[in-house]
């Protein structure tokens, strides 16, 4: 009889440790999965904020003084549009895939944000931008590319010498750049965002929290002035 008492609570013992060794490899391999989710998003923003800048460092470059006021095609918060020569010099001449020849036309470079998915947790909306690139280069070349997802769609802001808003476009010396990133854990899971405001009764408490919760997590924030707009 006692045997058989041992081997019962040996068999309760093992199941024990089993569950705690299980419990304790998935909550080890979920810190690993978001650890390298963390990682992972904030090298895509650092990326996508180095191309932009790449970019727009060549606004207005090889324009004419006389079509300074032309540079900015488009300035809004979520799109920006202005011209350059991207083909004008063997020396500065930018490497496109399919263009080969040098001339004088303006080229045009294009950001806009666009919506890319949304998630829908009741009291709320997640939504998620596209950040596409289109470089068309004079006088047929076209190329439209996705260059980061971001959290936020109100991307430029135009500033004047001293840093203020501008109020009309010509006006523009710098624009400034932000990008943002949701946290991977709240936005991968949405019943971990249910699973904290799932007992709160008092729905705008509850909007408030879950608004709380899906704050952008990371962010990116860079100043460009562009010497072909202070000329």
């Amino acid at each position: 009889m006692s045997v058989i008492i041992d081997i019962i609570g040996g068999l309760f013992i093992g199941g024990f440790l089993l569950i705690i060794a299980l419990t304790a490899t998935d909550t080890a391999t979920t810190e690993l999965y978001n650890f390298n989710s963390d990682a992972i998003i904030q090298q895509n923003l650092a990326h996508t904020s180095d191309i932009i800048q790449y970019d727009l460092r060549k606004m207005g470059f090889g324009i004419p003084e006389a079509q300074y006021g032309s540079i900015l095609q488009v300035a809004t918060p979520s799109k920006v549009v202005f011209l350059s020569h991207l083909n004008s010099d063997p020396d500065c001449r930018v490497k496109i895939p399919g263009v080969t020849t040098l001339d004088n036309l303006e080229d045009t470079i294009s950001y806009s944000a666009v919506p890319f998915d949304s998630i829908d947790y009741g009291d709320t909306t997640l939504v998620t931008y596209r950040l596409m690139r289109t470089i068309y280069v004079s006088p047929s070349y076209s190329r439209t590319m996705g260059v980061g997802i971001i959290g936020n769609n109100d991307v430029f802001r135009y500033l004047d010498q001293i840093g203020n808003p501008v109020t009309y476009i010509p006006a523009t010396r710098m624009i400034e750049v932000t990008l943002t990133a949701y946290n991977p854990r709240v936005f991968l899971s949405k019943e971990w965002v249910e699973s904290q405001i799932y007992d709160i009764k008092n729905e705008e408490f509850r909007k408030r929290e879950l608004r709380r919760l899906l704050r952008a997590s990371y962010w990116r924030q860079t100043r460009l002035i562009s010497r072909n707009l202070r000329r």
